[in-house]
């Protein structure tokens, strides 16, 4: 279309007719092609781009304009000296222009297309460039626009685009004088493409990828496409390259530097290169071949990985093997930068990942920046390339108030034939951009957009583009009966473990299984991770899955006078609507410290397992798929009895990949000790891109012999002495003196050595802060469990052989309700000074799932110390212990505390045989008659569990101490499947019996 029918120059009203037509998707842009930079003779084409000759990157300060709508904007705008700047590339709304929002499923403007409010915010960005004619061509680029954008030359419209996360491309030429020329960029918030970019983030907007300029002759490369065709036994490869737009010359060179071979290629002809005996790429050897394209007047770098991916009879493989994914998805969002994800950035996120042992990243929801792709191409990662569409919001424009319509509406628009050729634009833009990628496994054609006619066809295109992957797509909600047979997997979101068994057993389905999502890592979580490893290794038809998600999302609000970085989210705004902090799911921070769910991730997904077989022999068995993990691993190993390491030694070894071999350890045939651990430590025995040699990739510990060490009572020829009251009964024995609440049923007072080591009476403790993952905690506030009363039914001191037991028959709850439990317990005070707290707990039919059972106490600040023999050093839980291993550590209160951006439980240490905790001059003692968790905080349940954010929380006046004799897991049921029984409280059998003593240091 003839851009002059479009648009008087500068026109605001001219604009109009664009980003609300679906029939305009793109006008003056180039065609697409794949991504590459050109260099000129005699640079090299594989240096970054910014040192081409023939790259102008235009990233920096710009002229920038706001208006709160595109009908506020002059006719005249382009002629306007913006007063303000922005950086480019950004997001306007980090620079105090408009608002982010927070929106997970529903659209954040009324649903409808191709209509969009008028009151559209739309940003005036400018900037001057300098043009010198010198016989070549410039091409004016823009990585990444949201949501679209017209783009004028001088007093010119150059064209417009739209498809947020895609390359759009402009000849420019035409419109440049010599000097100086201004290009005028107006960016709109919405487009008609903003129903097709429903996805779950926080809502931003601007220029916020790489803008610059390509000088290319007249005469040159266009597009080229690379094909890896590798034998049936793997020993030789033909990498085929067609090339468009002119004449070439090809040079294939080895991962070792050597010239393989070098071809004339003729334009849109074909050139093959056979490779004996190849080095294939994968994600544990990611080895790149590199392929030189010389024209009379430009050289292009192009690194090539050969490999195969296939389905084979159901199973999913990578050079012929079996692959299981254990990766992540990932979102651009950086608190700093929004969007913006410099190189620095994304190696950071590479190399965080690389070293916590996942092996792919979705890119979720949209193409990344093409530099993500080659960083995957040499750091080795298995990558779902996602087309830029979803289509979320659907959902709930289609149904009823009462919701009868389902979910099946999520496919309103991939069934509505007027948005077919906005689809298929997208995934055209996504795989021509991405075809030479080797990380690239799987074109995905998007996420929660439903399934109809308008997907088949997407699905059609690529295959009919690329035949050497398969296609991806998980949202096959239908509103009609359109056949799903173009998918080659079979994708679910969060489907639990047993679910997963269970498709194994559907003799009709023949495609491999894949969680495109599972393990929500929101807040305290995930606490599922192994359960799902056993599940992907069980059988050859499960592919694995990706963990949702990589980071919190966040907008930085401020500094707190200490400099605590204030952090944002859904409802910090003031938006219309949003979806609270349901987008702080990752597994690292916005800053990216990594969450205590991906250390967990790291050690779940760990290269080598040991286990314990017969005498001295330890079974190492070997995750990897293409590697011998001796080769890429040093071990070492440590012995520990009752905490102390007694023996250290170092392991050769060498195990083929996916294989089990046997280990002597001679050292583990004479241990002997109360509690003995031997503990496996596996280190990089090379550097690598993402790890120096040395640095720990994982870890494994084997229990040799476990005897008892709890404590018996100290006896003492002084009898403890017992003064009754009414409302009170006090004991004292040998040190310490207890004083018990009869009317309240709890011990208000325990003095050691003359010295009160309570602030606070001692509570029975049924709550936790809810974590994200606790979505059933309105049950909790419901019987109110955080704020029970108590009523007592019984309470008698009698002397027994060397102790006085308090009996206490009492109950928790509150009004309205029947109570929540009932209790009988004794305390022991035994002549030595030792309190033993026992009982036995009965639950009301209100309660399906108990957070926790045990004791609260507050101590004095001065009580700072705290040394545990149980799991640590990391906070671990019945479910997510894994990261931790079992021995003695110490830390301060103050350091135990796990920082999440929305207060919730945190910290707690499971499996303890015991705690102590200590000021100068006394030291209080906690045992259980089993294994129990606890819980040391400068701030209180209520605390945590009242305050938005972590800026808010105000510290306790005591020290905070919660010994439990069983603490739920975590799961990841804020988007996922129930937490397992397996990790619950047994209702039917709830007892705790707590063992403390008190001495002098």
């Amino acid at each position: 279309m003839d851009l002059s029918n479009i648009a008087a120059a500068g026109s605001a009203k001219g604009m109009m007719v664009c980003h609300e037509n679906l029939n305009i998707l793109h006008l003056g842009t180039l065609d697409n092609h794949c991504y590459f930079i050109p260099f000129a003779k005699n640079q090299d084409p594989f240096a970054p781009r910014e040192n081409s000759k023939e790259f102008e990157l235009l990233n920096g300060e710009w002229g920038f304009r706001y208006f709160d709508s595109v009908i506020d904007l002059e006719d005249d705008f382009v002629g306007i000296k913006p007063e303000n700047s922005i950086p480019v590339p950004s997001n306007w709304q980090l620079y105090g222009y408009d608002k982010p929002q927070y929106t997970n499923v529903n659209y954040p403007i009324p649903y409808d297309p191709p209509y969009v409010p008028d009151d559209n915010p739309i940003g005036i960005y400018s900037r001057t460039y300098h043009y010198s004619p010198d016989g070549t061509e410039k091409i004016l680029v823009f990585e990444g626009v949201d949501s679209c954008f017209y783009l004028f030359v001088n007093d010119k419209l150059a064209g417009y685009s739209q498809v947020a996360h895609a390359t759009s491309e402009f000849n420019i030429t035409p419109l440049l004088n010599e000097g100086e020329n201004l290009i005028t960029v107006a960016v709109l918030k919405w487009c008609d493409g903003t129903y097709l970019e429903d996805q779950d983030k926080i809502r931003l907007s601007g220029i916020f990828r790489d803008v610059y300029v390509l000088s290319r002759p007249k005469e040159r490369v266009t597009d080229y496409r690379i094909k890896t065709i590798l034998s049936d036994d793997l020993k030789s490869a033909d990498v085929t390259l067609i090339v468009f737009g002119c004449a070439a010359t090809a040079t294939l060179i080895s991962p070792n530097g050597d010239k393989i071979a070098s071809a004339d290629v003729s334009k849109d002809s074909t050139v093959s290169f056979k490779v004996v005996s190849p080095l294939l790429w994968n994600a544990e050897t990611p080895y790149l071949y590199k392929l030189v394209i010389e024209t009379q007047d430009e050289v292009i770098g192009e690194k090539v990985g050969i490999r195969k991916v296939e389905i084979d009879n159901g199973i999913f493989k990578v050079n012929g093997k079996h692959i299981v994914l254990h990766g992540t998805n990932r979102h651009d969002s950086y608190p700093e930068t929004g969007y913006y994800a410099s190189v620095e950035q994304m190696k950071k996120d590479l190399t965080l990942i690389k070293r916590h042992n996942l092996n792919g990243v979705r890119t979720s929801h949209y193409p990344n920046a093409p530099i993500f792709y080659q960083l995957c191409d040499e750091f080795g990662l298995y990558v779902i390339d996602e087309c830029d569409y979803e289509s979320h919001g659907t959902v709930q424009v289609y149904n009823d108030l009462r919701w009868h319509q389902g979910y099946i509406g999520i496919a309103l628009i991939a069934c509505d034939p007027k948005f077919k050729d906005a689809i298929v634009d997208r995934a055209a833009k996504l795989v021509s951009r991405d075809v030479n990628r080797p990380c690239v496994i799987m074109w995905s054609l998007g996420n929660e957009g439903g399934y109809g006619q308008n997907m088949v066809a997407s699905a059609e295109y690529i295959k009919a583009y690329d035949d050497t992957r398969i296609i991806h797509y998980e949202s096959t909600h239908r509103l009609d009966e359109t056949p799903l047979d173009i998918i080659d997997v079979r994708s679910n979101m969060y489907m639990p473990p047993k679910d997963m068994l269970s498709y194994l057993e559907n003799k009709d389905e023949k495609k491999p299984l894949i969680l495109c999502e599972y393990c929500h890592a929101m807040g305290n979580g995930p606490g599922d991770l192994e359960d799902y490893h056993d599940v992907f290794y069980s059988n050859d038809r499960f592919m694995g899955g990706y963990i949702w998600e990589w980071c919190d999302h966040a907008v930085i609000l401020g500094k707190t006078v200490d400099g605590k970085i204030k952090y944002g989210y859904g409802g910090d705004f003031g938006e219309k609507h949003n979806d609270g902090n349901f987008c702080m799911d990752g597994l690292v921070y916005p800053d990216r410290t990594p969450h205590t769910g991906l250390l967990e991730a790291k050690q779940v997904y760990r290269p080598v397992r040991v286990k314990k077989a017969e005498g001295d022999k330890f079974t190492f068995e070997s995750f990897l798929d293409f590697t011998d993990a001796g080769k890429e691993l040093d071990c070492s190993y440590e012995i520990t009895s009752d905490g102390e390491v007694i023996k250290t030694g170092k392991v050769d070894f060498s195990v083929a990949p996916r294989s089990t071999v046997e280990i002597s350890i001679p050292d583990t045939s004479y241990v002997n000790g109360n509690s003995v651990y031997i503990r496996f430590i596996f280190t990089s025995k090379n550097s690598t891109p993402w790890a120096d040699k040395g640095y720990q990739i994982c870890q494994d510990q084997v229990m040799l012999c476990e005897k008892s060490i709890k404590s018996s009572p100290v006896k003492s020829s002084k009898p403890a002495e017992l003064i009754e009251k009414i409302f009170e009964f006090t004991v004292k024995a040998g040190d310490c003196t207890y004083v018990y609440d009869r009317r309240k049923g709890q011990l208000k007072s325990i003095t050691f050595d003359g010295n009160e080591v309570i602030t606070r009476p001692i509570n029975f403790n049924f709550f936790r802060a809810p974590t994200d993952n606790d979505v059933m905690k309105w049950d909790w506030y419901g019987q109110h469990i955080n704020d029970y009363t108590v009523k007592m039914y019984s309470s008698e001191a009698v002397r027994e052989d060397g102790r006085i037991d308090i009996k206490v028959s009492q109950s928790f709850g509150w009004s309205i309700e029947y109570p929540f439990a009932k209790a009988n317990v004794v305390y022991s005070i035994y002549d030595g000074g030792e309190i033993r707290i026992k009982g036995s707990v009965e639950t009301s039919h209100k309660i399906e799932i108990l957070p926790r059972l045990g004791i609260r106490m507050f101590v004095p600040k001065s009580f700072e110390d705290v040394t545990y023999y149980g799991y640590g050093p990391f906070e671990s839980y019945i479910d997510k212990h894994r990261a931790s291993y079992f021995g003695k550590f110490s830390a301060k209160v103050a350091d135990m505390h796990e920082d999440y951006i929305r207060p919730q439980e945190n910290s707690s240490h499971y499996g303890c045989k015991y705690m102590e905790l200590s000021n100068a001059d006394t030291l209080i003692r906690f045992e259980a008659a089993e294994d129990f968790s606890f819980n040391a905080s400068e701030y209180t349940e209520e605390e945590l569990a009242g305050k938005r954010h972590n800026f808010e929380l105000v510290k306790c006046d005591s020290n905070v101490i919660c010994i439990d004799s069983k603490m739920m897991g975590v799961g990841s049921s804020s988007c996922g499947p129930a937490l397992a029984d397996k990790y619950r409280l047994d209702l039917k059998n709830l007892n705790f019996d707590f063992f403390v003593s008190f001495s002098k240091k």
